[in-house]
């Protein structure tokens, strides 16, 4: 029981830090489009997706399943999962129009940009994570020695 409400709670961590991120990329375009709201269908679709999101996530970084992957084989099953997903997205709530290859070729363009900026986003802070942590595991240590 603890596992599953150890899940739930991780679950529901990343979903909420998706459905944000979302609305912060949401609201900046529609801004740029000069529009004064975002319809309640987008949010709808936003919540999803962070639910989805943060499933996936789980899944990929779950030792239960991937317990031999290497972390960049794991963001590769997420990356393609959530393009997967987000195309089916677009298809059924119809996010731009779809006979046009070029209208795919941006979609899809975008995705990876995002994605990318996205990993190394997240390395630049677990980085300066890890220095943080390290600096005070020395001074910890430089205490624990006088």
């Amino acid at each position: 029981m603890n596992k599953f409400l150890q899940t739930i709670a991780a679950l529901k961590a990343v979903a909420a830090l998706a459905f944000t991120a979302q609305i912060m990329v949401v609201t900046v375009a529609t801004m740029l489009l000069r529009k004064n709201s975002i319809p309640i269908s987008y949010i709808w679709q936003m919540v999803f997706l962070a639910l989805i999101f943060s499933a996936a996530q789980l899944f990929a970084f779950s030792d239960n399943y991937f317990a031999n992957a290497k972390t960049s084989g794991r963001l590769t099953f997420l990356g393609l999962t959530m393009l997967l997903v987000l195309a089916i997205f677009a298809l059924a709530f119809k996010w731009f129009p779809m006979q046009n290859p070029l209208n795919w070729l941006a979609f899809t363009g975008s995705y990876i940009a995002v994605f990318f900026v996205s990993l190394f986003t997240l390395r630049i802070v677990f980085r300066l994570g890890g220095i943080e942590y390290t600096q005070m595991l020395n001074a910890y240590k430089g205490q624990a020695q006088r």
